[in-house]
């Protein structure tokens, strides 16, 4: 007699969370777009999710933020690649900038 898979999918738990402000710029590196830190000038992804599994599933599109300054509170990874439970918190436009999405942003060819 076979087995029948059970359907049930492995899910991580979800992560103790130690909430921090982090500042820094979107950045297109080598076809993604990436939050760059600016106090570590390391460069992230952002995601809205919990879970470790999910961090990709999640990940929040940058492109319309491209060359410009934000203020991102959420937790980074202990790999240092992602900052979770990430919310944008402000933007930073220069005296005269453009208030709007940067729409302009060449496209990401990668994730």
């Amino acid at each position: 007699m076979l087995e029948q898979p059970s359907g049930h999918h492995e899910i991580s738990p979800t992560l103790k969370k130690q909430t921090e402000t982090f500042t820094g710029t979107v950045v297109l590196d080598d076809g993604a777009y990436r939050f760059k830190l600016l106090k570590k000038d390391s460069l992230v992804r952002l995601t809205h999710a919990k879970r470790d599994s999910e961090f990709a599933a999640e990940q929040i599109n940058l492109r319309k933020y491209y060359e410009k300054k934000l203020d991102v509170r959420g937790t980074l990874s202990d790999d240092g690649n992602w900052i979770w439970a990430a919310d944008i918190m402000a933007q930073y436009t220069p005296p005269g900038g453009d208030t709007g999405p940067n729409m302009n942003a060449p496209k990401a060819t990668r994730p």
